[in-house]
């Protein structure tokens, strides 16, 4: 189902190994205390195991699915866009491997109503797509100001299965300097939901293939007004495994986190792109330190 490539196969375990009993086990003089022996490390083997998976299930069911999505909460989308600009230039890049990628240099900046495009095609069940959307969030809203957004979790039979994230699904976004066209086209149950335009598709037909991508039609993926493209998750999903939508917020604000790193990094590395589109306008966006310098690499 999903278009970026993940491993489904579980290594087989393997069957626990028996150990026979010794010959000087066998024999009489040691075997009271060696049974004791066997007894208390017995005892001591399953009262480990059995916090293990005491902890191992409390913290997989921290995360509950969300059957599609609900409206996301006033607080939690304050903590998304109100990272500070210290945590801004602290993480920088962070740990984003897969930055902005320029296109052809011949063609014509991507407009509509006079304002550069940005352009999203993903869907609600990707696990990849769900750690983007928290950077994307963040960055867009340096440029403009969301309504209606939602929450929601990527598919729980995915890999890695059920990440809480959002969804552009319904929402509304409004900037002086951009335009925002969000396609989520699944479910997080597989059902179709939205359509790409036929534009759109033409973009990512063009766009979401070699040289510019390791692997076709990869989600997710971003066209910033046809000069620069995203293809695949900036981060690896992974380091929001296990973690609630509060969680992750609380972690964007703090630039030693792995969710910092990655969401806010990817949120960097996007506004480095988009400064490019509007001239570096806003200037108190686009002249922080960490944006200037992803720039210099894109």
């Amino acid at each position: 189902m999903n278009k970026q490539a993940t491993r489904r196969g579980q290594a087989k375990r393997r069957p626990q190994q028996r150990k026979g009993r010794t010959a000087a086990a066998a024999r009489g003089g040691n075997k009271g205390t060696n049974r004791m022996t066997w007894i208390l490390v017995g005892a001591v083997v399953v009262v480990g195991v059995g916090l293990l998976f005491a902890v191992s299930s409390s913290h997989k069911k921290k995360v509950q699915n969300i059957d599609e999505r609900q409206g996301a909460p006033a607080a939690l989308i304050s903590k998304v866009t109100g990272v500070s600009t210290d945590t801004i230039n602290s993480v920088g890049q962070g740990s984003v491997g897969n930055l902005p990628k320029k296109v052809n240099p011949s063609v014509a900046v991507l407009k509509k109503d006079g304002k550069p495009r940005v352009v999203y095609l993903g869907a609600e069940y990707c696990p990849f797509c769900a750690a983007e959307r928290w950077g994307m969030v963040n960055a867009l809203s340096r440029f403009g100001k969301f309504k209606d957004l939602k929450i929601t979790t990527s598919s729980s039979t995915d890999i890695p299965a059920s990440i809480s994230t959002l969804s552009f699904y319904g929402s509304k976004y409004d900037s002086p300097y951009i335009v925002f066209e969000p396609v989520e086209e699944q479910t997080n149950k597989g059902k179709n939901l939205q359509a790409p335009t036929a534009d759109q598709q033409a973009l990512e037909a063009k766009y979401d293939v070699a040289p510019y991508t390791s692997r076709d039609g990869s989600i997710p993926f971003v066209d910033f007004a046809n000069q620069y493209i995203v293809s695949g998750a900036s981060y690896d999903a992974n380091q929001l495994s296990g973690m609630t939508h509060q969680e992750i917020a609380d972690q964007l604000n703090t630039p030693s986190s792995a969710v910092s790193k990655g969401a806010i990094g990817t949120a960097n590395a996007m506004t480095a792109a988009i400064c490019k589109l509007t001239g570096n306008q806003p200037t108190d966006v686009c002249s922080q330190p960490a944006v200037k310098d992803i720039q210099s690499k894109l």
